[in-house]
């Protein structure tokens, strides 16, 4: 046992290319026995190399500080030491990414600034499908359909990274990563109840049919009270309903050929919470999805190829209040999905990957169902990934995506047709170069290129039939442009002996350009009728950040801390107040965080502590003026008893310090506790 401790600490400090030999001789005397698997089984990765690994960036399995992106693994010892409920809970805890809490489970969660209500600008995935929601391109977090005890890792990426990852990813992505059905064998019950009114359930199931074929099944809710503390009659209207939340997945694998693997998901969902949208005014959203996947990879003398197809729907209900008087917007969408990719080794040191994609997404007109609006999005991109010499990798890879606008129905008034016979093209790009000048070092230089495609919303039409001569038209916008979003990092980690941890450092530059939002301020007359437009390009905004994190472990200890510095420049080309955005004000420009954990024997504790400097953002209750909110100091908390090896009872609790506090421009949040109960069978 010593030794195995030994190696695996000697491992800990070894680049991936030796891992990744050692790999390559395994697989070669494993190959006789038809033992070739295609899907990452993180798991034996995890075990080789001694901590979480990641494949999402290259297809190779890499660690986090080798990976030619700035990233963050969450592991999923990490998240369950938390006590945490949520994912924004999780994510928060991250250096770099900024949530803003609206609720119990309400939330917006942004990346090197720029978050805002229904933040649009991240990619967020489930085993490589989307789970962001394409009306607007926001994430709810609640609607996510699965469980927080079937996550392997979460891994967070900083920075645009389309060409690596995908559409949408604008300033990062948030990768969710499962037990795979075939691999792991995985079974838990939780039960929570809490203030607030919280009771909570869930249950996750791996069951194996056979030695080919592995099924997991998961499922899960909630129901909690709001907040309380809105002083704002409308506000507390919209907070009389509880947070709701209902989830099932299932999630299947098989081995069909020794070098073929095809797997099936299906999911649904259904959340109700309260938020604030892209105007930043409060209400409550309802939200009902249901999602298809299928996948297919191939060990082939050609590459592993890999073709996946999935289909999201979404109906959703967002109930507000305006002048005192209530409204509700209702609508369907939908997103189909095909992508196809090979990832090829051309030569011991050069790996390419090409992939093809193609979307269609469509949403529905309201509150008369007689038009669809949406676009078809053709993509193809390139990556080729070098191990220059035994210190030295660069990664490059660029997408080109062509989007074809389409309207079906009635006349788009005040527009015609021909401004959606419209299409457009857009390219991204990612660099990344990776530095080991010794086994402690590591340098990394990160450029990419995102873009961020008009949304459903914003292209959307809803004219029933031909309005009034001249009358207000309140629409989407055919002739937006994509908002373009390039930025580039420089990174340096150091492992640190005498902490048992590591210390990095990075500084970033980031430019946005075409910045789009609803204008409900500027009425445009287009074809004789005034107009307002809920998508508007209006001007650019620059940023420059600087990130540093310390990350220990002494004994039964573990600690981090990190300090966050951003400081946006808006060139907007609005009135001050005219239009809910105003970045330079309202992103906090300093955030501090603190993490510290003390296991021994069957007890685990951890407490980690925020703190965020005074920043402003609007609020519609606020009117054009912006809402000031002081530097704030929050704290989350859990103690965890482990009573066999499969059963644990733990104790947690968020907003610890204060009965009430202030972590948005929403109405403030309450202290919440809450126990939970796990067994694992």
């Amino acid at each position: 046992m010593k030794n195995l401790t030994n190696f695996k600490n000697e491992l800990a400090r070894t680049p991936s290319r030796f891992v990744l030999a050692f790999l390559g001789t395994l697989v070669g005397l494993t190959a006789t026995t038809g033992a070739r698997a295609q899907s990452m089984n993180y798991g034996s990765l995890e075990d080789l190399f001694g901590e979480a690994v990641t494949t999402s960036a290259t297809g190779k399995p890499q660690r986090a500080s080798e990976a030619p992106a700035p990233m963050t693994i969450i592991s999923a010892d990490e998240i369950a030491r938390s006590g945490a409920r949520t994912i924004p809970d999780i994510l928060n805890r991250v250096a770099g990414v900024d949530v803003e809490t609206w609720g119990v489970s309400g939330a917006d969660v942004g990346v090197d600034g720029y978050n805002q209500g229904h933040n649009p600008r991240l990619l967020v995935l489930v085993n490589g499908r989307q789970v962001y929601l394409d009306h607007y391109g926001v994430t709810v977090w609640s609607a996510i359909p699965v469980q927080l005890a079937e996550i392997r890792q979460i891994e967070v990426v900083k920075g645009p990274q389309a060409a690596l990852f995908g559409f949408n990813a604008v300033s990062g992505v948030v990768n969710i990563i499962t037990y795979n059905p075939l691999y792991d064998s995985v079974g838990s019950a939780q039960v929570t109840v809490g203030t607030q009114g919280q009771k909570e359930v869930s249950v996750v199931k791996s069951v194996k049919l056979g030695d080919k074929v592995g099924v997991r099944l998961s499922a899960g809710g909630w129901n909690m009270d709001e907040y309380g503390t809105s002083s704002d009659t409308q506000v507390r209207h919209l907070r009389d309903n509880q947070s709701l939340r209902r989830t099932a997945s299932l999630d299947s694998l098989a081995q069909i050929t020794p070098n073929v693997q095809a797997g099936f998901e299906g999911t649904w969902a259904r959340a109700d919470l309260f938020e604030v949208g892209a105007l930043q005014e409060p209400h409550q959203g309802i939200y009902q999805t249901h999602s298809y996947k299928g996948t297919v990879k191939a060990d082939t003398d050609w590459g592993l190829i890999e073709a996946t197809a999935y289909n999201n729907h979404l109906d959703f209900t967002l109930h507000y209040v305006t002048g005192g008087a209530p409204g509700t917007y209702a609508t369907t969408t939908n997103t189909t999905v095909v992508q196809v990719q090979d990832l090829v080794k051309l030569a011991p040191t050069l790996t390419t990957r090409v992939a093809m994609e193609y979307r269609d997404n469509s949403i529905d007109s309201t509150p008369v169902n007689n038009a669809t609006t949406g676009y078809q999005d053709f993509a193809l991109s390139n990556m080729y990934d070098w191990q220059i010499d035994d210190t030295l990798s660069l990664t490059v890879a660029g997408r080109w995506d062509h989007t074809v606008l389409n309207h079906d129905g009635v006349t788009p008034v005040p527009f015609t047709q021909a401004d959606y016979d419209r299409s457009f093209d857009s390219f991204s790009y990612n660099v990344g170069v990776v530095w080991r000048p010794t086994a402690d070092d590591t340098v990394t230089l990160t450029a990419g290129r995102g873009i961020q495609s008009p949304t459903l919303i914003e292209l959307g039409n809803n004219a029933s039939s031909q309005p009034v001569p001249g009358s207000l038209q309140i629409t989407g916008n055919p002739r937006l442009n994509p908002t373009v979003v390039t930025n580039y990092e420089v990174g340096y980690q150091r492992a640190v002996a005498a902490i048992g941890g590591t210390a990095k450092v990075s500084v970033l530059y980031q430019k946005t350009q075409d910045f789009k939002a609803i204008n409900f301020q500027n009425i445009h007359v287009i074809n004789g009728y005034p107009t307002i437009l809920l998508g508007d390009n209006l001007g650019r905004s620059s940023e420059w950040g600087t990130e540093v994190e310390l990350r220990g472990k002494i004994g039964a200890v573990r600690w981090s801390a990190s300090w966050d510095w951003l400081n946006p420049t808006d060139d907007f080309t609005f009135a001050p107040g005219t239009v809910t955005a105003n970045f330079q004000k309202s992103t906090p420009k300093n955030t501090v965080r603190g993490n510290v954990g003390y296991d021994f024997g069957r007890w685990t504790t951890d407490l980690f502590l925020i703190w965020r400097s005074d920043y402003q953002a609007f609020i519609t209750y606020a009117g054009n003026q912006l809402y000031n909110v002081s530097p704030g100091l929050t704290a989350q908390a859990a103690i965890s008893y482990k009573v066999s090896d499969d059963f644990s009872l733990t104790l947690a609790g968020s907003n610890l310090l204060q009965d009430q506090t202030q972590l948005s421009v929403a109405p403030k949040a309450e202290r919440r506790v809450w126990g939970t109960a796990t067994y694992k069978f």
